[in-house]
């Protein structure tokens, strides 16, 4: 089992790090933890559907051709990230991949849709068969699509 599918625990330690990822990421352009496994870690810029504040979240994403994909896996947790709401709600966001700032619209993939992009999915990144695994939730998939 993760720990962190316990979100009450972990979530302060979870939104401490993710403000260090996204100062050390602006700070140096993505240089310094700016990949994992060989993909890029964004900056997701969207708007809060509660607060109407702009939120900023590192997030792991695959590079698709000229689009990005995002995994709402938060983990294999029984729920889905926070982000995932405000996306579906706000789906206009800015990215910023290294040094790179784009502009772009999110899509929620349909079952059948995800069904298609997922052995991609996993085969970019292991971890989400596992995470999907765990939970009884479908993981929810956007692909960002520049505008």
């Amino acid at each position: 089992m993760y720990p962190w599918r316990k979100p009450e625990l972990f979530k302060p330690l979870i939104k401490s790090l993710n403000r260090f990822h996204i100062w050390i990421y602006e700070k140096y352009d993505g240089r310094f933890i700016g990949e994992y496994n060989g993909l890029p870690f964004c900056i997701m810029i969207v708007k809060g559907r509660k607060t109407g504040n702009m939120i900023k979240i590192a997030l792991l994403t695959i590079p698709h051709g000229d689009d990005y994909i995002l995994v709402a896996s938060q983990g294999g947790a029984k729920t889905n990230p926070l982000w995932y709401y405000n996306l579906r709600e706000n789906p206009e966001i800015e990215m910023q991949v290294f040094s790179d700032h784009f502009r772009m619209r999110a899509f929620e993939l349909s079952d059948e849709e995800k069904k298609e992009y997922w052995p991609m999915i996993v085969a970019a990144y292991s971890g989400y068969e596992n995470y999907q695994r765990v939970t009884e939730r479908n993981i929810p998939v956007f692909v960002c699509r520049k505008i």
